[in-house]
Order: C-alpha cells, then sequence, then structure tokens
C-alpha cells in the first residue's frame, strides 16, 4: 500500500485527469457533454473545458454537433505501431466526415473497419441519434466470419489467407451464424459478386446491418463501411441504408485514392 500511495504522489494530476475524461469517453462511445464529463470524472467543469479544448486541438477528442464530445482519429495514429497498418489512419481520417453525413442522413451508427491479423477492427464511428441506434467504439475487434463488415473485408482477401481464417474453428454467435466452411464460401463468393454484404444477425440476432467495401486506387479492398439496423425494418428501409452504403463507400474510396 505504501509503494501504491508513493507511486500516486509521483503521478502528474494533468495527466490523470485527461486519462480520466478519456476513460469516460471510452465508455460512452455516443458522446458526452461538458457537464455530464465533469460530473462522472469529478473533474471541476472549467478544467475540464480546458483539457477538452487541447484534445480536440490534437483530434484525440472531436466534438459532434450536439456538443457532445467523441474520441477522435488521432488515437489510431498513436496506436499504429501496437494495432493496425498506418492506412487505417488514412481510412479513419478520410472516412470520418462522410460517416458523419451518413450518420446525419439515416439516424443510424455508421462505421468503417479494417481487416487486423484475424480480425476485423473498427477504425472510425459515427453515432446514430435514434433511440435504438447501435453502440459500436474506435478499436472493437470483431470476428471475421460473422457480421457485414467482416464478410466484405473477408471475401476481398487473398485466397491463401481465407483458407487460414476457415481452417479454425467460427464461433456460433447466433442461428444465423454461418459456421460451415462450404456455406460460408457461397456467401462470400455472391458478397464478392454483388459488391455488398448482408449480416442477418449473425453476430447479434437483433442487429442487421449492410456493408460496402472501400477501395483504394489499385480496385483493392483496403475497408469496409457498414450501417447497423434494428432487425425487422421493411424492404423500403433496408433499401434506402443498402444504396446510402455504397455511395458512402463510394466517395470514401475517392478521396483515399
Amino acid at each position: 500500500m505504501q509503494d501504491e500511495e508513493i507511486a500516486r504522489q509521483n503521478r502528474n494530476p494533468a495527466i490523470e485527469r485527461m486519462m480520466a475524461i478519456l476513460s469516460e469517453l471510452e465508455r460512452r462511445p455516443n458522446g458526452l457533454g461538458l457537464k455530464r464529463l465533469a460530473e462522472s470524472t469529478g473533474v471541476t467543469r472549467s478544467t475540464v473545458y480546458r483539457i477538452l479544448n487541447s484534445l480536440v486541438a490534437h483530434d484525440i477528442v472531436r466534438q459532434l454537433d450536439s456538443s457532445d464530445y467523441v474520441l477522435g482519429s488521432r488515437l489510431l495514429s498513436l496506436a499504429d505501431a501496437v494495432t493496425v497498418s498506418s492506412l487505417s489512419s488514412k481510412v479513419a481520417i478520410t472516412a470520418q466526415p462522410l460517416l458523419d453525413g451518413l450518420s446525419f442522413s439515416l439516424g443510424e451508427t455508421c462505421k468503417a473497419s479494417v481487416y487486423d491479423r484475424g480480425f476485423v477492427v473498427v477504425v472510425a464511428v459515427a453515432p446514430g441519434r435514434k433511440a435504438h441506434a447501435l453502440h459500436a467504439q474506435v478499436g472493437e475487434y470483431l470476428p471475421i466470419h460473422a457480421g457485414g463488415a467482416s464478410k466484405v473485408l473477408l471475401a476481398n482477401l487473398p485466397a491463401p489467407e481465407v483458407d487460414r481464417l476457415l481452417e479454425r474453428t467460427l464461433t456460433r454467435f447466433t442461428e444465423q451464424t454461418i459456421c460451415n466452411q462450404d456455406e460460408l464460401r457461397r456467401e462470400l463468393k455472391q458478397v464478392r459478386d454483388q459488391g455488398w454484404a448482408r449480416d442477418h444477425g449473425e453476430f447479434n440476432i437483433s442487429i442487421n446491418s449492410y456493408a460496402a467495401p472501400i477501395r483504394n486506387r489499385a480496385d483493392e479492398v483496403v475497408a469496409a463501411i457498414s450501417v447497423p439496423f434494428l432487425a425487422g425494418r421493411d424492404a423500403a428501409y433496408e433499401s434506402i441504408v443498402l444504396d446510402a452504403a455504397l455511395a458512402t463507400a463510394q466517395k470514401i474510396s475517392a478521396a483515399i485514392g
């Protein structure tokens, strides 16, 4: 206990307060306002305000139109050496304003994800404003075989990498999860042929989604965007979501170059 007390005394109070703020934002991916951040961290409102201004200036945190704060894309570039490739930072920075526009238009949470060593990692999120919008956060790792973005990315990996991944035991998350290799390969071929994927509740039975590929100048799939929504929506709404996802993925692809 004495060693712990000495360690605490040798910490920087400003850094401790900053980490308290970042930890709260990590737990609340849809954002928190200044007042709520001050209350939840126990840091004075004026101090939280000054710290947030510095974090926003460095893109560690960004402010939404609602005035709430969420984690920013700069965190990805800081984490590149630990997690995903430097391309992920470019995808995140390029995709973010377009995801924000898509989320504002649909009211649903929108995500951009990349492939990383056998999994899918979320690199950009635009929180939805609907009450039932999915919660998602940057840095979240997801299975490679279940979900819209996962299938888009898996379908466009080199064949030897796909073979290696499908040799693993595929976890069944819901009754809709495709765990049979042959069935999954047929699904992946369909995703490649049509240029998009639909999640039928493969990771969460109550959540469906549409996902579309983000391509570089060489027409290689480098990322995917996905728009999750509550299961049970009608065909007209699903068509709107799919069209919007495809159009936004094309815009991001063009911007990445």
